[in-house]
């Protein structure tokens, strides 16, 4: 092995950074694909993040801590399906001890199904949505009704800006090598949580049992 010079660190890292992005929109645009298939159309722009900043003095937000898709069948439909895929870090204490409580390893997905929705998915702020795909299947309430893998909460428009029934489950990211078997571990339970075959999903081998 030859010695690597520290100003080679920095762009060796760049790389395997460029390269894990470009892994991540691969998954992205296969569920995409595989969801349009299915008649179901994402919510908004091509965007998949936000938050993040430009100012010098905020180097923590350079780099997006997570990336979310929300989907829709239907113009006026009160049901919408999504994942968010952590990346973290996070480090807000009470995110990292919920993280913990969960014994949850970062990367990975969270999976929700967003039932009843009132105001509808198309007449809020695709923000709004957003912030339930990420907390959906791991952020433990007391009102969380908890059925194997799957939790099931209501929020309020106090809370979200919008009323709604939801229901969320967690899946791997890793490994990442497969695309296709990747989108599969997200598009599976989506359309299972769409369909409310709750029966099935409770069997299925993608989502992750959160303690």
């Amino acid at each position: 092995m030859f010695a690597m010079h520290a100003h080679e660190k920095p762009a060796i890292l760049q790389a395997a950074m460029v390269d894990f992005f470009h892994d991540l929109s691969r998954v992205m645009i296969a569920v995409d694909q595989r969801l349009r298939e299915q008649s179901f159309v994402a919510v908004g722009d091509l965007s998949v993040f936000q938050d993040l900043s430009a100012a010098l003095d905020r180097s923590s937000r350079w780099i997006p801590k997570y990336l979310a898709r929300a989907y829709v069948k239907g113009k006026k439909t009160t049901r919408a399906i999504g994942y968010c895929i952590h990346l973290g870090p996070y480090t807000d204490p009470t995110t990292s001890a919920y993280l913990n409580k969960s014994r949850l390893e970062l990367p990975f997905v969270s999976l929700a199904s967003l039932k009843d929705m009132q105001p509808g998915p198309l007449e809020v702020e695709r923000r709004q949505i957003w912030d339930r795909l990420w907390d959906s299947g791991w952020w433990a309430t007391y009102e969380d009704q908890v059925a194997g893998p799957l939790r099931t909460y209501r929020t309020t428009k106090e809370i979200s800006g919008f009323q709604a029934n939801i229901t969320g489950a967690l899946s791997d990211l890793f490994p990442l090598n497969d695309t296709a078997a990747v989108a599969e571990r997200i598009v599976t339970p989506l359309v299972l949580l769409f369909e409310d075959r709750n029966a099935e999903l409770l069997q299925s081998p993608h989502l992750l049992l959160r303690p």
